[in-house]
């Protein structure tokens, strides 16, 4: 990494500190995307002249034809025209963005690279909160057709201690995914995204025994390491499993008030989708005072994430023994 008090003629120190700010704040940012990684992105560039998008963008999704299973009538007929149809979604972009502000004291007699630090810390909010603000598209479909409670149940509140996540439940979902003829993703299987005390369960689950056990496999096993999900533990059942500590919680939301209900994200091709007005990148701005004694560091999107196919993702509710 570049030493950001290390200035080249004519070079302002306020460039080589951007360098050094975005090189590790890229380290801290990049690694840390789970539910963002998923999306189906569509974005511009304005140096190839594509057209700004406005407040929204649209995604546009083409529908499958019937099959044509008739015999074509005789040699000289003409076939019928059928129209092709389509689905349409908006993702509005809105702006996202965090920053603190280092002065030079503290710059200065910091006995730690504070610069550094600024940086990692600044990158780590950007990944945890796009992810979040990603996760929140997941979150916002609660069809009954696409959502199963672990117990039977019909809603999170019945949720109790005991219905935790099973190798059946797996694969019941696995089969609602393939039964909608959703598309899977890389190296054709479906993805999950999990909370680690959810995994714990599905791994404990008739431990030392074959009752309801499934097949766990290492990445190393079934992709090569380049193509690895951030997250990635195994796959097991059809599903590459992500584990995430960002999947959503409802802290005493099950029976009685009393169960933390987790929710887990089955997912195939086009699930979600990612508009980007302005990719998430790092801000330095100032010195603003007289005597140039601060230096704001902060991250800014222009970006949206929303449902695409509501078909190819379901989520699936439960509680977990550790909690």
């Amino acid at each position: 990494m570049s030493n950001e008090y290390t200035v080249s003629s004519g070079a302002p120190l306020e460039d080589v500190v951007q360098t050094a700010y975005s090189k590790a704040t890229e380290l801290a940012f990049q690694p840390n995307l789970y539910f963002a990684q998923f999306a189906q992105g569509k974005k511009w560039d304005v140096r190839r002249g594509d057209p700004m998008p406005g407040d929204t963008v649209t995604f546009t999704i083409y529908d499958n034809l019937a099959a044509a299973t008739a015999e074509l009538s005789d040699e000289y007929s003409d076939i019928t025209r059928v129209p092709m149809g389509e689905t349409q979604k908006s993702i509005a972009l809105k702006e996202y963005g965090n920053v603190v502000t280092l002065t030079n004291k503290l710059r200065v007699l910091s006995f730690d690279n504070i610069d550094l630090a600024a940086a990692r810390v600044v990158g780590h909010n950007m990944a945890n909160s796009i992810d979040l603000i990603a996760r929140a598209s997941y979150d916002t479909q609660a069809g009954a057709d696409y959502v199963t409670y672990a117990g039977g149940g019909a809603s999170p509140g019945v949720i109790s201690p005991g219905d935790t996540v099973t190798a059946e439940l797996v694969r019941k979902i696995y089969n609602k995914l393939e039964r909608a003829n959703v598309p899977k993703l890389k190296g054709g299987f479906y993805v999950a995204v999990m909370h680690p005390d959810v995994i714990f369960d599905l791994r404990n689950e008739g431990y030392g025994t074959a009752a309801n056990a499934g097949t766990w496999r290492a990445p190393r096993e079934y992709t090569e390491p380049g193509a690895i999900f951030n997250g990635e533990v195994g796959e097991f059942e059809g599903f590459r499993i992500v584990s995430t500590s960002n999947a959503r919680i409802q802290a005493g939301a099950g029976s009685g008030s009393a169960v933390d209900v987790y929710t887990s994200y089955f997912l195939g091709y086009q699930a979600v989708a990612y508009a980007e007005g302005l990719k998430p990148d790092i801000r330095i701005t100032g010195p603003f005072d007289n005597l140039g004694r601060t230096l704001n560091v902060g991250w800014y999107a222009l970006a949206g994430f929303g449902e695409l196919r509501p078909e190819a993702l379901h989520k699936l509710f439960s509680a977990s023994s550790l909690a």
